[in-house]
């Protein structure tokens, strides 16, 4: 395998593991207790749905967004329009 591919797949492979940080340590979804049917997914695909929704507005940090935008729901109903 030629050093370019290789370097393609590892860096492809870092990108998914940084969601799934992302996913764990700022929305805490290793710790939920949501385990039944199909609850586990449907709550997965919310969380998913909030990080686009956060990258769209160009928030980097996703801790420091929730926590700006948490408290104003005013901001929360524009961002989502």
């Amino acid at each position: 395998m030629p050093a370019k591919e290789y370097n393609h797949g590892i860096r492809a492979h870092w990108a998914i593991e940084s969601m799934h940080y992302v996913k764990d340590v700022t929305f805490g979804e290793d710790a939920s207790l949501i385990r039944t049917g199909n609850a586990p997914t449907n709550f997965s695909i919310v969380r998913n749905i909030a990080m686009n929704v956060l990258r769209r507005e160009n928030f980097i940090n996703f801790t420091q967004a929730i926590r700006m935008i948490s408290g104003n729901i005013q901001k929360l109903c524009n961002i989502l329009v």
